[in-house]
This record gives structure tokens, C-alpha cells and sequence, in this order.
């Protein structure tokens, strides 16, 4: 009996693997969830089968080969959201990062030199104020717990307590929202120490982050979850 052996280690695969092209959301499934084994298995039914129209050949390749398998590790278990297209930089934020690509493709159009189609949100041959519209609506906004941290922090520092608070999930919330209304002269002295956030465990519906001061001689843990909306939401801070 023919067996086939489907690439499961999704952790060695980089962001780097991901060409420039910016693909559909991996849906495969079509439920409209997170992107898990539902989606998987769809995508493994056609590992490293040839030909055209194939779910899971997001390059459009004519194969479903390595390259999809990155491209469809990049969203595992994240869910889809309305800023994704902006995301040029594949990071899960919204930031400078995005915007240095964003400027090189200023004002160009279609067939000139600095023109890139994912710049071109609204499909119209020309990088122009409105796609500087759609940059705008999507600044600092994020999907992934580092994303939403970013947002988190910048509610902090502007001293808004109910945007702040919004990113918690809902069994916390009003913990936090006492501390922050009892500490409301601090707010951003708080935000201003924060310093990196790095990834210490993630699992489907849990992310534990290690957070360091500005100093970087004092961590504390942070943990996400992910709420009935495929959403993550501080738990812990």
C-alpha cells in the first residue's frame, strides 16, 4: 500500500518562505474559523499533487508544494481579519514597518518601476490617497497577541482606561479596570517601561509571553487567550 507522508512540523517554516504575493486568506475548510486541522486536512489531500484551480496551491504554482505549506503556516490558528491585505510586512501589526514599504510604492502605478500590487489595495493600477485611506484605517491595529499588545499599550500611554481595557478578555476586565482607574496618574509612565515581548508558549487557544521593563532587568509573564471569537484578549499582565 502507496503511503504519503504530509509535513506536519510547521514551526521550521518561515515567514521568509512566503513570496512577495499577497494570497487569499487560507479558508480551505470554508467555516469561516481559525485556520486549524479543519483546513489542514484539506490542504493535505492535495500535498504535492500538479494541476490547476487545486485548494491549496496558493501561489498558483500548479503544485501544492512547500511554498503553500509557509503560506498556510503564517495563519495557523489565526483568524481571518479586515486588515490583512495592509499587513505587508506579514508581522500581524500594523506599524512603520508596513508604512517604509507603503511609501516606496507611493503614487506609482501599474508598470512603473516601484509599483507593487499589494500596495495597491484598492485594485486600481495606482498607489493614491485612497489606498492612504485604507493604511490609515488599519494603523496599529493587529491580529496576533503581539498586535493586540501594541494596541494595548497605546490605549495605555493615551490614557484611555475602556479602549485599554477592551483587550482583556471578559473574566478580568473589571479586575483591571479598578487597577487602571486607581492608577490613572501612571498610565503612561507604565506604557513608556514596557519593554519586549517575547513568545515563551502558544498553543491553539493560549500564548504565554515573557515581558520585559524598558531596562530589560525585570520580566513578567503575559498570557492571551483566545475568546468565542477567535480573538486573543490579555488574560494575564
Amino acid at each position: 500500500m502507496e503511503h504519503k507522508i504530509f509535513p506536519v512540523v510547521f514551526v521550521f517554516l518561515t515567514i521568509t518562505a512566503i513570496s512577495s504575493a499577497q494570497y487569499d486568506y487560507p479558508d480551505l475548510a470554508g467555516d469561516a474559523d481559525i485556520i486549524n486541522f479543519a483546513d489542514f486536512a484539506v490542504f493535505a489531500e492535495n500535498w504535492q499533487k500538479s494541476g490547476t484551480g487545486l485548494a491549496g496551491d496558493f501561489d498558483d504554482s500548479g503544485k501544492v508544494d512547500f511554498n503553500d505549506l509557509a503560506y498556510l503556516s503564517y495563519y495557523w490558528l489565526t483568524a481571518q481579519w479586515e486588515c490583512r491585505k495592509i499587513d505587508l510586512d506579514y508581522s500581524g501589526l500594523i506599524d512603520f514597518s508596513d508604512f517604509v514599504i507603503f511609501a516606496d510604492c507611493w503614487l506609482s502605478s501599474d508598470g512603473s518601476p516601484n509599483y507593487k500590487t499589494n500596495c495597491d489595495f484598492d485594485d486600481d493600477d495606482i498607489v493614491d490617497i485612497y489606498d492612504l485611506k485604507a493604511f490609515c484605517n488599519c494603523w496599529l491595529k493587529g491580529t496576533r497577541p503581539q498586535g493586540i499588545w501594541e494596541q494595548f499599550k497605546a490605549a495605555l500611554a493615551a490614557g484611555d482606561i475602556d479602549r485599554a481595557v477592551s483587550f482583556f478578555a471578559v473574566f478580568v476586565a473589571d479586575d483591571y479596570r479598578d487597577i487602571f482607574n486607581e492608577h490613572s496618574d501612571k498610565l503612561q509612565s507604565l506604557a513608556a517601561d514596557m519593554g519586549q515581548l517575547t513568545l515563551e508558549y502558544r498553543d491553539r487557544d493560549i500564548a504565554v509571553y515573557e515581558l520585559s521593563n524598558a531596562a530589560g532587568n525585570l520580566f513578567f509573564p503575559v498570557v492571551f487567550t483566545m475568546d468565542d471569537e477567535s480573538k486573543w484578549k490579555i488574560a494575564v499582565f
